[in-house]
């Protein structure tokens, strides 16, 4: 279905796929061989993978059942006195914990992410919480406090090397002097490697960078 559009064809879905900086990946790879986690709270740019890796801790790592929030879109109180807690407050049926993705808990209200911070604080036995952020100073110091904190930026290089890898897979030829060029592009929408995959995919054209 995405055969044609990189940023879908090439989303990582493993561990191993996603852009991390080396002590990121260390510690995922801790909560992957200890098959739990802390409630976690991603922050960044647009573009560098937070969604992504909460997916993949769910459908990669722990294989739990979880539910997934935009919460730039459903930012209300309602949100969580319904949703949230309403499926946070039962097990699930093969005893895992259950996961809660809210994706952009800074575009929650204030009254919202209090009520949050309660859920959280009552369901903590049984289900664990994944919030992302593009502004760490939007999300309330009570929510931030339960939770490990990670930047996700991606480092340059790696985001490079990523670009150059996708070039490859598309079979498409890449010379010294465009490597040089391909650098300075990534430099110029970094750390967004969303962004930066699909500019490089508009300047392939019939197979040619």
């Amino acid at each position: 279905m995405f055969e044609n559009l990189w940023i879908e064809k090439y989303r990582p879905d493993k561990l191993d796929d996603i852009v991390l900086n080396t002590s990121n990946l260390a510690i995922f790879r801790q909560f992957a061989k200890r098959k739990e986690i802390p409630n976690l709270l991603f922050v960044g740019n647009a573009g560098i993978g937070k969604t992504s890796l909460a997916k993949i801790v769910t459908n990669s790592i722990l294989e739990c059942q979880y539910l997934y929030i935009n919460a730039s879109d459903e930012n209300g109180i309602d949100t969580i006195r319904t949703k949230v807690t309403g499926f946070s407050q039962t097990r699930s049926i093969d005893g895992n914990i259950k996961v809660i993705i809210l994706d952009e808990v800074d575009g929650l209200t204030l009254d919202a992410q209090r009520a949050l911070r309660n859920t959280m604080e009552e369901y903590s036995g049984h289900a664990r919480f994944i919030l992302t952020a593009n502004y760490n100073h939007r999300v309330i110091p009570a929510l931030q406090s339960r939770c490990q904190s990670f930047d996700l930026t991606p480092p340059l290089d790696l985001c490079v090397a990523r670009v150059l890898s996708i070039l490859d897979s598309e079979g498409i030829d890449v010379s010294d002097s465009d490597s040089d060029k391909i650098k300075t592009f990534v430099k110029t929408g970094y750390p967004d490697l969303r962004k930066c995959i699909n500019e490089i995919q508009k300047s392939v054209i019939d197979d040619k960078l």
